[in-house]
């Protein structure tokens, strides 16, 4: 039987790296991302917002489509339409169109 905990639209995210993860920054969480909801200091415990849309750097030169899976470039940090051949970490869909110019994109998570 399954017991509801919580709605998930954030998560608790311990911090086990050397630097201060900053509000709003992108977190890797395994194949997956989240956003910092606060700034969590390393070593220390935080929330990370796993749900909602969100507005984050993005590949110049792909337009995106509204509802296109996208990708998380972990090296250069930020949204790509293009699936890593290993190691890719899914970010989630466009929730609007983005024209290729354009270097910002929001993300449904």
């Amino acid at each position: 039987m399954a017991e509801f905990v919580q709605k998930g639209e954030s998560l608790n995210y311990r911090n086990e790296g050397s630097e201060l993860i900053q509000y709003g920054e992108v977190v890797v969480l395994e194949e997956r991302i989240g956003v910092a909801g606060i700034d969590i200091p390393a070593g220390s415990l935080g929330t990370v917002g796993v749900s909602g849309v969100y507005e984050m750097p993005a590949e110049t030169g792909t337009a995106f489509q509204m509802g296109q899976t996208l990708w998380w470039d972990a090296e250069n940090k930020r949204l790509t339409a293009t699936k890593a051949a290993s190691g890719a970490i899914l970010a989630g869909y466009a929730a609007e169109a983005k024209a290729a110019e354009a270097a910002a994109a929001l993300c449904k998570l």
